[in-house]
């Protein structure tokens, strides 16, 4: 569920509400969007907060029926834009296309696949940490050890 706090309600109110919640064993994210202010209730019960719709300052209490309420264009519709070095903006209107390898095993091999990436189109090079033990040139006397 979601707390939509009145236009202009008092930071006191505010904090009454969450500090109730918090009694009833709820984690709160606070957010604020283009002037409203949002209460998120988080916890693993199934506890209703019906009945918080009276509390002074509070607009409406929302059930949640979709996933990932709170990054929805519902809740949000301006949408996000976030803003990188040397001018990449993710959330925009380009799509921007994030590429490389599951592992990096060399700085060599890293070089290569940016250099790869780059031509390729791509505005963001990412890659893995290599992990000795999943490498696929592990010896399979290592694998017949863990196996016992």
């Amino acid at each position: 569920m979601v707390v939509i706090m009145q236009e202009g309600a008092k930071e006191e109110q505010i904090q009454h509400v969450i500090d109730r919640l918090v009694s009833m064993g709820f984690d709160i994210h606070r957010s604020t969007a283009r002037h409203r202010r949002f209460l998120a209730p988080w916890a693993c019960l199934q506890t209703s907060i019906r009945g918080h719709e009276v509390i002074d300052g509070v607009r409406e209490v929302v059930r949640i029926t979709q996933p990932y309420k709170l990054a929805s264009r519902a809740f949000r519709p301006q949408g996000t834009v976030v803003e990188l070095p040397h001018g990449v903006r993710i959330g925009g209107a380009e799509v921007v296309v994030v590429a490389g390898p599951c592992s990096v095993e060399t700085p060599e091999q890293i070089g290569l696949i940016a250099d790869r990436v780059a031509k390729a189109g791509a505005k963001i090079l990412r890659g893995g940490a290599f992990k000795p033990r999943s490498s696929p040139t592990a010896s399979k006397d290592t694998a017949k050890k863990r196996s016992k």
